[in-house]
């Protein structure tokens, strides 16, 4: 008897602790899957420009430095091409005066074959910036930044027909699956693999809107757009839009 007692003491002691060890486990694993649907956001790696000319795939946003050789300023924008010794590199910023010869760095995303129809030219490689700092200067394209265009220094007209963008935006309850028609410049344009994610401003706000890339549309761009408004949008991983334009022609 006094065995059969002694088994069964044994027995609950290593149940308890099975119990116990399961409850254990199960709150890492909930804490695992509560941070693996976080975003992630990208760390900018330090490369020079030869690095990123031999393998513009290797990482998606890098740093880079090198001088100033020449600047092109479009509406809204500044390109400039800039040199280390291994190599040279075009970048596109937000307008920025910057003299030749300047040191800067540049941290943003590598585009390929990206080409502006307002330059009339074809980048085999250039750099899309979301900060560049040197000299007298700190720009940056972030969303979460600042930049150097503001609302007051855009005034579009807008074309006949056209909807405002301040209108879009108050009354998106009232146009939301309605087809507009938007005279804007493009202050913001990040490429994907199918679409351009532009921001839109004319002057009276911005407006993010979502362009195939059958279109060619390009940072500082003065374009009219035709597109269907959408609200509340959620595109998942914590990018949620009030209101966005689905653009279906450009002009």
């Amino acid at each position: 008897m006094k065995k059969m007692i002694k088994t069964i003491i044994t027995l609950a002691i290593v149940m308890t602790g099975l119990l116990i060890s399961g409850c254990t486990d199960s709150e890492p694993a909930s804490q695992q899957q509560f941070n693996h649907n976080l975003p992630v956001v990208p760390v900018a790696v330090n490369v020079t420009i030869g690095e990123a000319l031999a393998d513009p795939y290797a990482h998606e946003t890098i740093r880079v430095t090198g001088i100033v050789n020449q600047t092109i300023n479009v509406m809204g924008y500044t390109y400039m091409e800039i040199t280390d010794s291994t190599g040279s590199l075009w970048v596109a910023g937000y307008s920025t005066q910057l003299d030749n010869g300047t040191e800067i760095t540049a941290t943003g995303n590598l585009n390929i074959e990206f080409t502006s129809p307002t330059m009339g030219r074809t980048f085999d490689i250039i750099l899309f910036a979301d900060s560049i700092s040197g000299g007298n200067t700190s720009v940056s394209n972030s969303p979460h930044g600042s930049g150097t265009i503001m609302a007051g220094d855009i005034n579009v007209t807008p074309v006949d027909g056209g909807t405002r963008i301040e209108d879009i935006k108050s009354m998106s309850a009232q146009l939301d699956g309605q087809v507009v028609k938007v005279s804007a410049v493009v202050v913001k344009n990040v490429v994907l693999i199918d679409d351009y994610f532009l921001t839109l401003d004319d002057g009276t706000g911005e407006l993010k809107a979502r362009c195939p890339n059958t279109f060619n549309v390009s940072l500082g761009d003065s374009v009219v757009v035709t597109g269907t408004v959408m609200t509340d949008v959620d595109l998942g991983s914590g990018y949620y839009y009030e209101v966005l334009l689905q653009i279906t022609d450009v002009e």
